[in-house]
């Protein structure tokens, strides 16, 4: 049912360094004054650091800040971090303008959350005089000792790991450490935000993955530049971004244009029809195409995997999906499929049908094409490769009948003997 007066909640996504402020927020007060060194030395002995013991450079840069500031004899916890937070120096219009961005979404309808996806030092972000206008900061930080030194990292955040922090806030999982919950299949209709009603804007390549993730979903992603463009004008050329813009803040920036307009887009969805409300977490369902009917999410999945179908026969593995009959024994049932797709293998279903005998191969049960199992059998899948995009897992585990997060069969023989044996 449409709420009209309900709001819709979409989410911006900032990285800091570059992005709100200028520089990277270690080189105001830490490294100059703490370590006593210039800028310039300290990120050459994190890219030396990290050549050396092939290495992570956000892993170098964070040994690099304790053990040079124990070797200058300077106290390092996590109040002296956060102190080096208040000499920020940001962009212009930054401190106001999430209270006018707000307002002017406010009007329209919508709410907006803000988000920190940062590289960069949670402590000292923590710091800043802005650190209150976000809900979440994901940035990287450390774990203390009981006298409160940092004593290991805590998260480090690189520029592939951004992504997994879209997922979390599209999600509603807003900790860093609950992995379990994070690779759950939560149909989009569920979800808290929709990737269509978030934005990320980042600075530079190192923020390439998250953009083009939103890009890609239906989102909206912005590289800003300060005096140089060549680097934004690149992602621009390149289809990695939806706008480039100056670091400017200000009210009637291109950046506050930018914000306007998609904030118009979402109420003028919202006005149409477009866009649905559901329940007091404010979910937006995308469209029609993907609603809780399950003929049509059927549609909408195969077409995200390109096909028509499975597939139980096809020796040369030309088909788009085809899944490999796999005779291995678990306590005498047989139910392994290898899933092949496009011509190559990324993981593992185990497939069962309720109550189906021992010594019996589910591939015997199956039809040798269909699109989607039948209620009556359920799988459990294991992906081979990380790379496999979010919506290619998701389509699997929907269209297979995934029960990997889901415990009400675990009574049942077949799955404790072989889909969820361990």
């Amino acid at each position: 049912m449409l709420c009209e007066k309900s709001n819709v909640i979409m989410a911006i996504a900032y990285d800091f360094d570059g992005t709100l402020a200028r520089g990277n927020i270690q080189e105001n007060s830490f490294i100059p004054t703490t370590l006593g060194i210039k800028k310039e030395d300290f990120w050459n002995n994190v890219k030396e650091l990290s050549e050396e013991n092939n290495m992570d450079e956000i892993l170098s840069y964070m040994y690099l800040i304790v053990t040079k500031a124990y070797g200058a004899g300077a106290k390092i916890t996590r109040e002296e971090l956060s102190k080096h937070g208040k000499t920020v120096k940001y962009f212009n219009g930054v401190e106001e303008f999430f209270e006018r961005i707000n307002d002017y979404a406010a009007q329209k309808g919508i709410s907006i959350e803000h988000y920190i996806v940062s590289s960069g030092t949670k402590e000292m972000i923590d710091g800043t005089t802005i650190a209150n206008k976000f809900k979440n900061i994901y940035a990287s930080s450390f774990m203390y000792d009981e006298y409160g030194k940092p004593t290991w990292p805590a998260l480090a955040i690189n520029y592939t790991t951004k992504t997994q922090y879209l997922y979390r806030i599209s999600k509603g999982i807003l900790n860093a450490w609950d992995n379990k919950l994070i690779n759950k299949y939560i149909p989009e209709n569920e979800r808290s935000i929709l990737f269509e009603n978030m934005i990320y804007i980042g600075d530079g390549e190192t923020d390439v993955p998250a953009m083009k993730l939103l890009k890609t979903n239906g989102g909206t992603s912005i590289a800003v530049y300060d005096e140089n463009k060549e680097t934004a004008k690149t992602l621009l050329e390149q289809n990695r971004v939806n706008y480039i813009a100056k670091a400017d803040y200000t009210d009637g920036s291109e950046i506050d244009a930018i914000i306007k307009s998609t904030i118009d887009r979402i109420s003028l969805n919202l006005k149409n029809g477009k866009l649905q409300i559901y329940n007091k977490q404010n979910i937006v369902e995308k469209n029609i195409q993907k609603s809780n009917n399950q003929a049509r999410n059927k549609q909408y999945y195969l077409s995200v995997l390109k096909t028509e179908g499975f597939k139980l026969e096809d020796t040369n593995k030309t088909n788009k999906i085809y899944l490999k009959k796999y005779s291995w024994d678990d306590h005498r049932y047989q139910t392994s499929f290898y899933i092949w797709n496009n011509g190559n293998y990324i993981g593992t279903a185990k497939i069962a049908k309720l109550n189906q005998n021992k010594n019996e191969h589910t591939a015997d049960l199956l039809e040798k094409n269909f699109d989607k199992l039948d209620d009556d059998f359920f799988s459990v899948i294991r992906f081979k490769k990380d790379e496999i995009d979010e919506e290619t897992k998701e389509a699997l585990r929907f269209l297979l009948n995934d029960i990997s997060n889901t415990n009400k069969y675990d009574n049942n023989e077949i799955v404790k003997k072989s889909l969820k044996r361990s």
